[in-house]
């Protein structure tokens, strides 16, 4: 850029010489105004395309380090996230920790996990039971439905089937089908009479059956 200033002031000062054999004083000085500007115009232009490479060279390092950082951080995730697959009581009680601060998502994550992970374990059962408690709480009615009725037909021994049973029951309420609301809820209290799912079902069928009177 130096290099090409200096030419054109050279260049300048050459037809400026010229001009002073052809042209009058006055035309002579407008000629030379005229050039100065150019050179000036030409200099701002310069110095505006430096600052907009430099503008571009520190986003890209800007956009370079974000990149990295995000990629240490999923690395981290993945880390953890096998950490905790290797200890099932671990990731369980993540899931229900989770839960408690509120972070539904969060814990609707880890329960699945383990489900998937540990079908076999005895806290199995639970853990669904436990995700479908998330998905009732975020009012997913339908799909916290499905997962109460999967901890039924998947764990039929498990200690969390009467209370699967009488969630499943209070989403079909949620979900308008009140039949099947009340169907459920006499079976818990028929099959499992001396559950807590028993007697809140029954509480919820007489409370029902004042309404309906």
């Amino acid at each position: 850029m130096v290099i090409r200033l200096t030419l054109l002031i050279a260049t300048l000062i050459f037809f400026a010489g010229c001009a002073s054999m052809l042209e009058p004083p006055s035309e002579i000085q407008r000629s030379v105004d005229r050039l100065s500007q150019d050179v000036q115009q030409l200099t701002r232009q310069q110095e505006e395309l430096a600052r907009k490479i430099d503008a571009l060279t520190k986003s890209e390092i800007s956009r370079s380090n974000e990149i990295e950082k995000n990629v240490d951080l999923e690395k981290i995730a993945i880390e953890d996230s096998g950490n905790l697959s290797s200890d099932p009581a671990t990731l369980y009680e993540k899931g229900l920790q989770l839960m408690k601060e509120g972070k539904l998502e969060e814990a609707e994550t880890s329960f699945a996990q383990f489900v998937r992970d540990f079908p076999q374990s005895d806290l199995a059962d639970n853990a669904q039971y436990w995700l479908g408690e998330c998905l009732y709480s975020e009012k997913k009615y339908k799909e916290a439905k499905e997962t109460f009725e999967g901890v039924v037909e998947h764990f039929p021994f498990g200690n969390k089937v009467p209370d699967a049973m009488y969630k499943t029951a209070l989403c079909a309420g949620q979900l308008g089908d009140n039949k099947k609301r009340v169907e459920i809820l006499k079976e818990v209290k028929e099959n499992y009479p001396f559950s807590d799912a028993a007697e809140k079902a029954e509480k919820l069928l007489k409370e029902i059956e004042t309404i309906n009177n």
